[in-house]
């Protein structure tokens, strides 16, 4: 072999010994963040089981942050798709809204347009999570173009276990609507948000200690009845999540919150809060982190009631 040609043929094996390494070392990221996404998943009860909810306020963004940095070496992980859809949802409602909820009643203007752009950016990014979890894309496309033909076909094929990524993903979208009622674009979604919530009710109204429920009820409560809200249906799923779900405090929190106003019950109001507030929240420790929440939010509305209900 001339030398030209032996250094041609040791320059080849060496480069495709680099790339061999490279590949490798690509795998073995994605290898590191497959196997620690299961260890998240069945260590994210962590936080669900967390008591003290100015921790979780901190907690929380670092959390999400270092799954995504995961994500990035395993795009398509279910496990760390789903921690973030959930996660993200979680955030905007129980930390980033309830600030919100404070600003709007003690101003100034500039704190409630920041904190309504922060959540409706986190409920945004809970969204994508949630559709890239579905791995449905033409259902994805469908949805965000407002083909509603389309989305009632797709959504007719999804299974019962699939209600965890359809769940977050117009949880966070439905949340973000809620905070730009006066964004004509945004509003044009509901639709097709409708028919997703309709299509998880159907799938598993079970879902996270019955959250169907509890979005279905908000949802058709937050609608005036001058604009088609309908106080009996929004009730009949508040009633149904409620049976079904007592230690979910959730559910009597947001009926007290949009149900009561909407019919202007003083009297619901002040059953479902003493619901909330007579509560034994180490009962469901599972559930500890989404009991406080409903526990700070009713004590603010129980002092703040007449801004709600007159």
């Amino acid at each position: 072999m001339s030398p030209s040609i032996a250094t041609w043929a040791r320059r080849v094996a060496v480069a495709g010994s680099l790339a061999a390494l490279a590949v490798g070392g690509c795998n073995v990221k994605k290898l590191t963040a497959n196997t620690t996404a299961k260890n998240l998943e069945f260590g994210s009860v962590a936080m669900d089981r967390e008591a003290d909810l100015e921790f979780a306020r901190y907690a929380f963004p670092a959390s999400l942050k270092t799954i995504e940095t995961f994500l990035v070496s395993s795009p398509d992980n279910k496990s760390l798709l789903l921690l973030l859809a959930r996660g993200y949802n979680a955030y905007a409602f129980g930390i980033v809204e309830a600030d919100l909820e404070r600003a709007q009643l003690d101003g100034p203007e500039d704190r409630i347009e920041a904190l309504s752009r922060r959540a409706k950016i986190h409920y945004l990014r809970a969204r994508e999570y949630g559709f890239r979890w579905l791995s449905r894309p033409k259902l994805e496309e469908a949805a965000k173009a407002g083909d509603l033909e389309t989305v009632d076909a797709e959504l007719a094929k999804l299974e019962a276990d699939q209600a965890p990524g359809l769940f977050w993903a117009v949880y966070g979208w439905a949340s973000a609507i809620n905070l730009a009622k006066d964004d004509a674009e945004m509003m044009s979604a509901l639709p097709v948000v409708e028919r997703m919530m309709n299509r998880v009710y159907e799938l598993d109204p079970d879902y996270n200690a019955g959250a169907p429920y509890a979005l279905l009820g908000v949802y058709h409560a937050s609608k005036p009845p001058a604009l088609g809200g309908e106080p009996e249906v929004a009730k009949k799923y508040f009633d149904e999540g409620l049976a079904a779900h007592p230690e979910n405090l959730l559910l009597p929190y947001l009926m007290a919150r949009f149900y009561a106003p909407m019919v202007q019950s003083r009297e619901l109001f002040d059953e479902m809060i003493a619901k909330v507030a007579d509560a034994d929240v180490t009962e469901h420790p599972d559930l500890r982190l989404t009991n406080e929440i409903a526990r700070d939010r009713a004590r603010f509305w129980a002092i703040h009631v007449e801004e709600i209900i007159l």
